[in-house]
C-alpha cells in the first residue's frame, strides 16, 4: 500500500483511501448537515477537516394515491389514501423544523414519528398499493452542483435511502413490523418483494450511473434491533444486488452501521459492503476499532466519534478518547474519522479533535501517538 506523499486536501485524502492507498493523514471529516456555518467550522476546515456531503441521485414519485397533511402544534399528521384504503402517521417536530439545515430544526434533528402508518396487518393492502405505486427517475444535479461548489474540501455522496426492511422498519411499520413478521410472515414478505424489486429495476442502476464514487444504503443498522437471522434473510440480498451493479460502474456500496454490531460481524465480514459508515465504537458501540479491523480485512471503516464522549464530554476527555482510539488503528489503514453522524459538537471538542487529527500522520506508531500526547498535554 502506497503512501500518498503528494496528497493536499480532504478530498485527495479520502480519495487515498478509497483507492486503498496510504494518504499522508488519516482523513478526518464532519458530515456537513451536522456542521453550522461559522467561525469554528471556518478554523478547523482550513487545518484539514474535510465535508462528507449527502446527497440524493433519484426522485421518488407515488401515482393513484392522494397524500394530504395537517399541522396542529408541533404534530404533523399525515395520511395516504387508495382505492384500496387509508393509513394515517404523525410526526413530531421540533422549533424551526424545515428552517434548519435539509429540513432539520435547529438542533439538525429530523421530525420523530409518533405513530406508524400501517399498525395493524389490514393496512398491509394499502401500503402494498403505495409501493406498487412508487417509482424512481434519476437526478443527479444536487450532487453535481455540490460537486461544483465542494472543490476539494471533501466529498459528495450518493444517497439512496434504506435498504426494503429497514424501510418498513423505521419509515412504515415500526417494531410491531417483528410481531407481524412472526405472526403473518407472508404480508411482510409480500411487501418487502416488491420494495426490493423496485429497487433492483430502478433505484440501483440510477445509483449505478450517478457521478459519485459512493453510494450510501442509510441503514442505520443495529445488531439488537436487527437480529443476525433478519440481516441475513433480508438485509445482506439487497446489498449483495446492489453491490454488483455499482462494482460494475466502479463505485462503492456504503451502508450505515452505527450501532451494536458484534452479533452480525461475521456477517458483515462476508458481505460485498465496501464501507462501514459510521461504526461506533464504545462506548455506545459493542466492537472495537481493533476487533473490527482484524475481522473484515477488506472493510473500508468510516468511524463515528461516540456522541456519549463528543457531546457529553468536555475537551480534555475527548482528547484522552481520540487518542486512545488511534493507538487501536495502527498503523492507520481502512480508515476514516468522523467528527458526527449524528449530532451538533460543542465548538470546544471540535477544536480539540482537530488538533489532534492535524497529528495523525501515516502510517501510525506507537512512537508518534505517545510524542503527540506528550505535545498536547
Amino acid at each position: 500500500m502506497a503512501r500518498g506523499d503528494r496528497v493536499t486536501n480532504p478530498r485527495e485524502r479520502i480519495l487515498a483511501l478509497l483507492r486503498g492507498d496510504l494518504p499522508d493523514k488519516l482523513p478526518f471529516t464532519h458530515c456537513d448537515r451536522h456542521f453550522p456555518r461559522g467561525e469554528v467550522e471556518r478554523e478547523v476546515r482550513n487545518r484539514g477537516l474535510g465535508l462528507l456531503c449527502y446527497r440524493p441521485c433519484f426522485v421518488e414519485s407515488v401515482s393513484k394515491v392522494e397524500v394530504t397533511t395537517k399541522t396542529e402544534g408541533d404534530i404533523l399528521t399525515r395520511t395516504y389514501t387508495t382505492p384500496v384504503g387509508s393509513i394515517t402517521e404523525r410526526l413530531k417536530f421540533g422549533v424551526g423544523y424545515g428552517q434548519g439545515r435539509y429540513g432539520r430544526d435547529w438542533k439538525g434533528m429530523q421530525p420523530r414519528r409518533i405513530e406508524f402508518a400501517v399498525k395493524n396487518t389490514e393496512d398491509y393492502d394499502v401500503l402494498k398499493f403505495i409501493i406498487e405505486n412508487t417509482h424512481y427517475e434519476p437526478y443527479y444535479f444536487a450532487i453535481e452542483d455540490q460537486q461544483k461548489r465542494l472543490g476539494d474540501d471533501g466529498i459528495v455522496v450518493a444517497r439512496i435511502g434504506y435498504s426494503p426492511f429497514q424501510r418498513l422498519l423505521i419509515q412504515w411499520v415500526g417494531p410491531r413490523l417483528y410481531i407481524h413478521h412472526a405472526r403473518q410472515r407472508e404480508l411482510v414478505d409480500a411487501v418487502y418483494s416488491i420494495l426490493e424489486e423496485r429497487c433492483e429495476a430502478e433505484l440501483f442502476p440510477i445509483a449505478a450511473d450517478s457521478p459519485t464514487e459512493v453510494v450510501l444504503y442509510g441503514d442505520n443498522i443495529d445488531g439488537v434491533l436487527v437480529s443476525p437471522q433478519i440481516f441475513e434473510e433480508y438485509h445482506l440480498p439487497s446489498y449483495t444486488k446492489c453491490a454488483e451493479m455499482l462494482h460494475a460502474k466502479g463505485k462503492l456500496l456504503d451502508v450505515h452501521m452505527d450501532g451494536r454490531l458484534k452479533n452480525i460481524s461475521s456477517l458483515i465480514a462476508n458481505s460485498d459492503i465496501d464501507i462501514v459508515e459510521a461504526f461506533t465504537p464504545p462506548p455506545m458501540g459493542d466492537f472495537s476499532i481493533e476487533e473490527a479491523l482484524s475481522m473484515w480485512k477488506e472493510k473500508i471503516l468510516w468511524v463515528n466519534f461516540p456522541s456519549s464522549v463528543s457531546v457529553l464530554m468536555g475537551p480534555s476527555d475527548v482528547k484522552k478518547y481520540l487518542v486512545e482510539q488511534l493507538k487501536l488503528m495502527i498503523p492507520g489503514a481502512r480508515l476514516l474519522i468522523i467528527a458526527s453522524t449524528e449530532n451538533y459538537l460543542p465548538e470546544e471538542n471540535l477544536r480539540v479533535m482537530t488538533e489532534v487529527m492535524q497529528r495523525a500522520r501515516l502510517p501510525l506508531s506507537k512512537e508518534e501517538i505517545s510524542a503527540m500526547e506528550t505535545s498536547l498535554d
